[in-house]
């Protein structure tokens, strides 16, 4: 499910990089084209990801595989992935600096996780529910793993007990906004010796340079523009729809080409090389135009993946104009050493209970 996923992630990224590539010059492309252009004139932008079926259809695609549960259908059925971008001017000048704020949800008003970063700021605002996202990752990972996360468990049940002076300790593990200084904790882990890996334990959300999205962009457009085909679906409830086609094995190929240079700031899980293994037939995508603008993007992912059983929707849409990414009010500033020393007066008081 993972690769299948993966897969879908970079279908996605090709449609949404259709924005600019000199597709064909017929009506369906000329359609496509001009509303991923209108989208990138906008100053903010949120999409949000999902698949887009009740806990029913996907338990029904996916209950023939290892391991998968009707609890598992059930956390992908409510599953929200948003992100957001905002720019003093239109996103398409890549020459001014872009906020980005992450939200990942299980649920309408279930928010797990939330990272911001300001375009021109090096700190990050962070937020996140612990004790659910415990919960949703419980039963995964070895015995020792589940030993760790356990005391871990321990240590947030205890957040109320810390002293007054670890109050952004108490704030990042109660939920409660924290700002961070990502180097300031990479730093930290590189002092605290060569068993730590010298890396932040931080999401990466500097994202890549100008210069790296246009060779990209400018690889997966040279694809398109050889092996996309578009074909209009007319019109349904006011929402346009075009249809588009493209060959798989070309299109992993030029995927894993062009993502290689920045493999290593792929998210965790996510192979290029797990690409290989898509299914060599036509990819359907769905694009959905509203006044003139993307609205959204719908691919079946199980074109991309021989288990699946029956139709799993993957969605991405789009709000354009959305409000710019802000910083939280009241978020309390997180330093290492802070959390070094919640753990270890965590560990003295058990000690000595």
């Amino acid at each position: 499910m993972h690769k299948g996923v993966a897969a879908a992630g970079c279908a996605v990224f090709i449609a949404v990089s259709l924005a600019g590539c000199g597709t064909e010059q017929i009506s369906a492309g000329t359609k496509v084209e001009q509303a991923f252009d209108r989208l990138d004139r906008q100053k903010a932008v949120t999409m949000t990801f999902g698949f887009d079926g009740t806990e029913q259809q996907v338990w029904t695609a996916m209950k023939g595989r290892k391991d998968f549960t009707r609890d598992d259908a059930k956390m992908l059925a409510g599953l929200d992935v948003s992100v957001s971008t905002s720019s003093a001017g239109p996103l398409k000048d890549k020459k001014k600096d872009r906020s980005v704020a992450l939200r990942v949800s299980q649920g309408k008003g279930k928010d797990l996780l939330e990272v911001r970063r300001l375009g021109g700021r090096k700190q990050l605002f962070m937020r996140a529910d612990i004790e659910r996202l415990m919960a949703l990752t419980a039963d995964n990972g070895d015995a020792e793993s589940k030993a760790a996360m356990k005391e871990f468990g321990a240590f947030v049940d205890a957040a109320g007990d810390l002293p007054s002076n670890y109050r952004s300790v108490k704030d990042a593990l109660t939920g409660k906004w924290v700002s961070i200084d990502p180097q300031a904790f990479e730093e930290f882990s590189k002092n605290m010796g060569p068993g730590s890996g010298g890396k932040s334990p931080l999401p990466d959300m500097k994202g890549l340079s100008a210069k790296e999205q246009r060779k990209i962009s400018d690889a997966l457009g040279r694809t398109i523009r050889r092996n996309a085909r578009f074909t209009d679906k007319g019109t349904r409830n006011g929402v346009d729809h075009v249809t588009v086609t493209l060959p798989t094995q070309k299109t992993a190929d030029a995927v894993i080409k062009a993502f290689e240079p920045v493999e290593s700031r792929l998210p965790d899980g996510v192979e290029l090389a797990s690409l290989k293994d898509i299914p060599a037939k036509k990819l359907d995508l769905d694009v959905a135009i509203k006044d003139g603008a993307v609205a959204g993007i719908t691919i079946d992912i199980a074109q991309l993946d021989r288990k699946t059983q029956g139709r799993l929707p993957l969605s991405v849409r789009f709000a354009p104009d959305a409000g710019p990414v802000k910083a939280p009010a009241g978020a309390s500033a997180l330093d290492p050493q802070d959390v070094m020393g919640a753990a270890m007066q965590f560990m003295m008081g058990r000690m000595n209970a």
